[in-house]
């Protein structure tokens, strides 16, 4: 637990001195949100129906730029471990890979949550139809979920590849498929039945879902349960794959 607590203040402080971080975590989502002020009478229709561009990408994006966009940023950082020595020398001292592992999801969850609640009140500023009454808490544990299975991404990749350029080859190859398949930019309704099928079981498709009806139209979490049953699966597989992918020794 000791251990656990250093790491995780240990990766507070060179969290908050990135500006890869600052970059992928504040500035990209400002410049997002102000691109899509720009299209305030701009809307979707699929035979779902239709629903302003704003309202679905405010919150389709705010999910991804927290779940890509720390992702991204902490692969650099940890594929830098792996590539310079840092593993084997952390491998002499008290710290285990869980504790490295868990003392570096810590604090990037908790800038999570605050980035996608900041990210929704700014959408909602600009003309989104966000719900932010006190009940949105219960988005919480979604937030949680979008960081971890993120970060469980960026662990496995850094695991599998050699060098931290490989790394940033395959995390942009696996990202951009994401924004398309998601249900981030496009309705899954607007695609073919089999894919939207498909697409229903891609990581964070299930979460964007479950984000959007609850900010959006106000349902409950337990309207969810076959997304999150999804997502958490996705969840523990990821995790599961970190373990063996990111190891100290080889």
């Amino acid at each position: 637990m000791i251990g656990t607590a250093r790491m995780a203040s240990a990766s507070t402080k060179q969290l908050l001195r990135s500006s890869e971080v600052i970059t992928t975590m504040v500035v990209f989502p400002a410049a997002l949100l102000a691109i899509l002020a720009l299209y305030p009478n701009l809307r979707w229709q699929s035979p779902a129906g239709t629903v302003p561009l704003i309202d679905f990408w405010v919150t389709g994006m705010g999910v991804l730029a927290v779940a890509l966009g720390n992702g991204h940023a902490f692969l650099a950082t940890i594929a830098n471990y792996k590539a310079g020595g840092v593993l084997q020398r952390l491998s002499v001292t008290p710290i285990s890979s869980a504790q490295l592992i868990l003392g570096e999801v810590i604090p990037r969850t908790v800038m999570g949550m605050l980035t996608m609640i900041a990210f929704f009140a700014v959408g909602r500023a600009l003309g989104a139809h966000i719900r932010l009454e006190p009940g949105i808490v219960v988005v919480v544990p979604v937030i949680v979920m979008v960081t971890i299975t993120g970060l469980s991404v960026a662990f496995a990749i850094a695991g599998l590849t050699r060098s931290p350029q490989n790394a940033n080859a395959l995390d942009s190859s696996i990202s951009f498929p994401l924004y398309l398949f998601t249900g981030a930019m496009f309705p899954l309704a607007a695609f073919p039945g089999w894919l939207e099928t498909v697409a229903r079981f891609i990581p964070y498709a299930g979460l964007i879902t479950t984000v959007r009806g609850m900010v959006i139209e106000g349902r409950p979490l337990t309207d969810f349960g076959s997304e999150l049953a999804i997502a958490a699966a996705w969840m523990v597989l990821l995790l599961l794959a970190t373990a063996r992918a990111y190891r100290f020794v080889k």
